[in-house]
């Protein structure tokens, strides 16, 4: 039992305690920057015949080169290691400005068709520009742009225009490609960390490795030959995140690996009993269904014992 006073001092703590707004103030700036990015896109598309075209390009132009000014006086010398900044302002600043970046260069080829059918050019330039921004800067946001771009340059420098007319993304050049560039995030997720270089970086590099990776492989599970050979790739990428979700004690990655790595397995089995006969093939089938099912309930209740969690 507490006494009195022991009462007293808990209830004067709870109601003098700090409560941290740091990341309710990240957010709603973000929104800030987002809005505000929707509106000059609202602007544009509604007064596009009263403005012009030369003056809306001079005017993002402008701001963006302003974003750019504001964030190069404001950064920190460049260090391997993670750089934070007193002030949020240059976070921002540079956010703001690449996403300006690509606003002007879309327009730019939307209206003028600077880049021509070289549509891979559009988005390959603001990729280069936000990787190198995000390093010198040290911004996982815009880092994260730069990773978005250069698999948008990936898809578009393989992709002929008869299947982008078509909208059909289901060839193999796609397939490949994902693999190829998922296997460059991971490994430009690897080699940040055992280089030292920007190693916080690793996480949004290997999270959209894990997506690309894994999508990339199922869709070439699914629809093309040697099921064999892309089921063990499969295999060997679950176990790749497995491990490092263990040796980071991510239940994120650890959660997206089991559901990628289930979907695999699962479609395989099923694939494996449809050339068994019908009435065995059919409890089979049952069985696994039942026994995956335990499995994820003893997943979910057991994950920090894999993740090592105390």
């Amino acid at each position: 039992m507490l006494t009195q006073q022991e009462t007293e001092a808990i209830d004067t703590f709870e109601k003098n305690k700090t409560i941290s707004v740091h990341w309710e103030l990240r957010t709603i700036l973000y929104l800030g920057i987002l809005l505000f990015i929707s509106g000059i896109s609202v602007l544009v598309y509604q007064n596009i015949d009263t403005i012009g075209h030369q003056a809306i390009l001079a005017i993002i132009l402008i701001a963006c080169a302003g974003g750019f000014y504001y964030s190069v006086k404001m950064r920190k010398p460049y260090s391997h290691q993670e750089v934070k900044n007193v002030s949020p302002f240059p976070d921002y600043a540079i956010l703001t400005a690449c996403l300006l970046l690509g606003v002007f260069i879309s327009y730019l080829q939307a209206i003028y068709d600077v880049f021509g059918y070289s549509y891979g050019l559009a988005t390959f330039i603001p990729a280069m520009v936000y990787l190198s921004c995000a390093y010198l800067f040290d911004h996982k946001g815009v880092l994260s742009l730069g990773i978005t771009g250069v698999s948008a340059w990936a898809g578009l420098s393989v992709t002929p225009m008869e299947l982008l007319k078509k909208n059909d993304f289901s060839s193999d050049s796609i397939i490949f490609t994902g693999i190829i560039i998922g296997a460059v995030f991971a490994a430009a997720g690897y080699v940040s960390v055992k280089k030292e270089i920007k190693p916080h970086f690793a996480f949004s590099y290997n999270n959209f490795a894990l997506n690309i990776l894994f999508v990339a492989t199922l869709s070439a599970l699914f629809s093309l030959s040697l099921k064999p050979l892309w089921f063990i790739l499969l295999a060997g990428i679950t176990y790749y995140y497995l491990v490092y979700a263990i040796k980071n004690q991510s239940f994120l990655f650890l959660l997206l690996s089991v559901v990628y790595g289930y979907i695999g397995l699962t479609y395989s089995l099923f694939n494996l009993f449809s050339f068994i006969n019908s009435d065995f093939g059919a409890m089979l089938a049952m069985m696994y269904v039942i026994t995956s099912c335990v499995g994820v309930i003893l997943f979910f209740v057991f994950y920090k014992r894999i993740l090592k969690i105390k």
